[in-house]
This record gives structure tokens, sequence and C-alpha cells, in this order.
């Protein structure tokens, strides 16, 4: 088996434990931002000692592992020499100080990677001037020290590192910091969503909430192999990942399978940007049509469902109602009673985020 494979592995051996605790937690990051420079990576510096504004700051060389566990970047300013010492290090995003040790400190964050909990530890060495401690909350952006001056004839860096501990999208690594933080600027809080929908395939649920609190759980059917993970147009999986709703109609629906919606249809924007670049990846999808999903999801239209990838997904009923159990129905979509279906319709509206989890 490809080393590139473990990843989903790992996946499957711990996100189908987690409950909406990891998911609803409110102090999970936002988003992540350069070390040095500019939040986005682009801006310059001063160099204190002679005054001078350097324009940018560069990666002079990248690590990553065979497995994607660990990854590591060293950064240096435009100005040459030791012109990097003390300048100012920031976090990369919210934390929490887990290790302070001589010219180095450690960081711990959480955060939801397309829906799904993610657990990393970023160190950045070459540093002085840290005045934190183990336990302490760190902020995004957060000054946290300063890069220390060269020892022993070498020049100041700043050296970061990444270890990922728990994965759960093949489309984010192995990739380098640099290309992680522009992927991963802005995450979503379900705890500080004013309403959000969180499906739990493995538990066959569907949680409404509200400003991180479950207000009500209702019973979910799946795709016929709904338990498998969504990559194929036709596979009749049920996809994992953060969507939005983008089209809300009450039946009754015309066609040759319009009764099997039911009372009412939630379309999802499903293919997402992550599902394009996971199946590029493993080139299931041509750049193109990669490219396309990502302009629509970019502008919050329709997804494109003429691609390898299948979409008209989203969350409807059923010819009838169904007993209790677990069920697998549908053709990859989440299907509801027919009662529960009517609350979450008058419920959500165009734009509502809803996770599903796997």
């Amino acid at each position: 088996m490809s080393l590139r494979f473990l990843p989903w592995l790992f996946m499957a051996c711990t996100l189908s434990a987690h409950d909406l605790t990891l998911v609803l937690a409110p102090d999970l990051a936002d988003g992540f931002d350069f070390p040095v420079g500019g939040a986005d990576g682009t801006a310059g510096y001063m160099d204190q000692a002679s005054k001078r504004r350097h324009k940018s700051w560069s990666v002079s060389e990248t690590v990553i592992d065979a497995l994607g566990l660990e990854a590591h970047e060293t950064w240096n300013g435009s100005g040459g020499g030791d012109t990097d010492a003390n300048q100012p290090v920031y976090s990369l995003a919210s934390g929490t100080v887990t290790d302070v040790k001589d010219g180095e400190v450690w960081l711990e964050h959480h955060f939801l990677d397309n829906g799904q909990p993610q657990h990393m530890l970023i160190g950045y060495a070459g540093i002085h001037a840290c005045k934190l401690k183990p336990g302490d909350t760190v902020k995004r952006r957060q000054r946290i020290a300063e890069i220390a001056p060269g020892l022993n004839g070498n020049h100041a860096q700043l050296t970061v590192t990444l270890q990922h501990l728990l994965y759960a999208e093949a489309a984010t690594w192995p990739m380098s910091i640099s290309a992680f933080i522009r992927s991963h600027r802005h995450l979503l809080q379900p705890a500080k969503e004013e309403r959000i929908l969180i499906a739990v395939k493995h538990a066959y649920q569907l949680h409404i909430c509200e400003k991180g609190q479950v207000k009500h759980t209702l019973p979910i059917a799946l795709g016929q192999d709904g338990r498998q993970r969504k990559t194929t147009d036709g596979d009749n999986r049920t996809p994992v990942g953060e969507y939005r709703i983008t089209q809300k109609a009450r039946g009754l629906f015309d066609g040759e399978y319009g009764a099997y919606l039911g009372a009412a249809w939630l379309r999802l924007n499903y293919p997402n940007t992550n599902d394009a670049r996971t199946a590029l990846i493993e080139k299931r999808i041509t750049k193109k049509d990669h490219d396309r999903i990502a302009a629509a999801a970019l502008h919050g239209s329709l997804a494109p469902t003429d691609t390898a990838l299948g979409g008209g997904i989203g969350i409807h009923g059923w010819i009838s109602d169904w007993p209790e159990g677990k069920h697998h129905l549908t053709w990859g979509c989440l299907s509801l009673r027919k009662s529960d279906l009517l609350q979450v319709h008058d419920w959500v509206s165009k734009g509502t985020r809803v996770l599903i989890l796997p």
C-alpha cells in the first residue's frame, strides 16, 4: 500500500469515535497566518539597526517527511546577513503553549479542516525574548518571540516545524507549511455560527445547532453505500466534509424519481474545494474540472455536476417514512422523515453550513 494512503486509514480509526464535543469546542482556531512579516506573507520588515525597510521574507528551506506527518520551513528576510535578528515572530494561530526551551517554543492547535477535527503541534526555533510558559493561551497573530542573533558564525533565521497529529483530509498533506497556511487562512468555528447542521454518519443522526448548542437531534438515512465517503459519480455514497445549502424547494417534485425526494429538497454544494483537490491529487479529475469546482465554491454558486465526482447531493425526504434503525436508502443524499424535514427546511436558509462527519 502506498504511504500516501495511510492517513486515510488513520482517519477511519480515529474520527469515527469523535462526538460533537470536538466540533463545537469554543476555542477552535479560526485560521492560520504567516509567522513573520505580514499576516498574509507579503509584508516586509524594518531593520532596526540600519533603519532600512526590507521588502519581504522568503523560505530558504522546506522539508516534508515521507508520511507528511512533519514539515519544516526556514524563514529568512531579504536583508541578508544577520538583519533578521530581533524581528518579531507571531503565532500562526490561536492555541496553547505546550513547551518552552532554550531558543524554542511549541504551541498546540485544534481546528476543523473541511469540517473534520484536527490536532497539530507547531514549533518555532531560533528565537529569543519568549516570555510564554506551558499552559498559556495564545491568540492568532500574537507576538510570541523575536528571532535570535546567529551563533557560531551562522546567520539569524527562524525555523518552523509542524507536526500533524490527527489526519482528516488527504487534500491537506503532504504539503509545505506555507502552502498549508495559504489554504487555511479562514476556518469554520461551528460554536460561533448562528445556525449550523451537523450530520454524524456513524450515528445516523443530524444535529440542529445554534451558537454552539444542540437544539434538536433527528434520525437520518444515508446513501446505499453511505458509510463510505463519496468519491465518484454513481457510487451511492454520502460525502464527508463542510458544505453549504445552495437551494431550497418544497415538494411535490416531478420526474421519475421526484417522489423519492419527499416533502422538501435542500441542495448542498457538493463537490466542494477539498473534494476537488483530493480528486486532483489522486488523478480522478482534470485541473480544468478542479478549477471549475473551486470557482463555484468561491462564489457560492452551484457546484458543477458533470465531473467524475458527481453532484446533486442534498437533504430530502423519502417516498414514505421509514422505521427506527440504520438505513441506507438514497443515492448519496441524507434523508429525513417528513415532519423532521419540514422543520429543517423552515429553519435553514441558503448559505447555512452543513457538516457531514464520518
